[in-house]
Formats: C-alpha cells, sequence, structure tokens
C-alpha cells in the first residue's frame, strides 16, 4: 500500500475515532441520566433499566469499534494496515473503504464467522 493511501485510511481512521468517543461520551451520559428524573413507579423504572441496557450495550459496541480502530491506526504506524491476519495477504481495499478497521480479507472472516471464532 502506497503512502498516499495510508495517509487517506488513517485520516479516515482518525475522524472515525473522534466519532467514536463522542458517541460513547453522549450514549453513556444518556445511561447514566434514565430514571435519574424524580419519583418514578415500578413501570417506569422498568422501562429505564431496559433502555438503559440497550444504551450500554451500544456502548459496549462502540467501545469494541474503537479498539479496532486504534489497533488499524496502529497497523499503519507497523506498516502492516491492510494485510489479513489471518492469511497475511492484502485485504481488497474497497473492503477497507467500506470497513477501515478490518482485520481480515473477506474470505478469511466469513470462514471464522462459520467456526463462530469472531464476530466483528
Amino acid at each position: 500500500m502506497d503512502k498516499a493511501t495510508k495517509e487517506h485510511f488513517r485520516e479516515k481512521l482518525l475522524a472515525m475515532k473522534k466519532e467514536l468517543i463522542e458517541a460513547l461520551n453522549n450514549k453513556y451520559n444518556e445511561a447514566l441520566e434514565l430514571g435519574s428524573d424524580g419519583i418514578q413507579d415500578t413501570a417506569d423504572e422498568a422501562y429505564n433499566l431496559y433502555n438503559k441496557n440497550i444504551m450500554l450495550g451500544r456502548v459496549e459496541t462502540d467501545a469494541l469499534k474503537l479498539r479496532l480502530v486504534d489497533q488499524a491506526l496502529q497497523r499503519i504506524e507497523n506498516d502492516t494496515y491492510g494485510v489479513c491476519i489471518e492469511c497475511e495477504e492484502e485485504i481488497n481495499p474497497r473492503r477497507l473503504e467500506y470497513v477501515p478497521f478490518a482485520r481480515y480479507c473477506t474470505e478469511c472472516k466469513s470462514e471464522l464467522e462459520k467456526k463462530g471464532l469472531i464476530k466483528m
């Protein structure tokens, strides 16, 4: 991968990282605020707990994406970005354009998902 392409993906990943950090902060704060608006009956408490769990699940998903973005940025620094960590073949640039933090080529990802070894 040439230097300009790496820089393109580095900028894309840095923008994604910034968005994820903002989203994480917002979702976390929203989850904390649920149910803090005064006295509630049991139905309100159950509803707020349900929504809080959904929000925290989204926080967890975004936190995982943030880790993957950080790992991708590290691979750029290590000059291993765009290479499948399973088969060591180049990842299709179109895939990286869609999922810039991709660790696996399409074939390896499909195989690992079939075996239940990865989810994301």
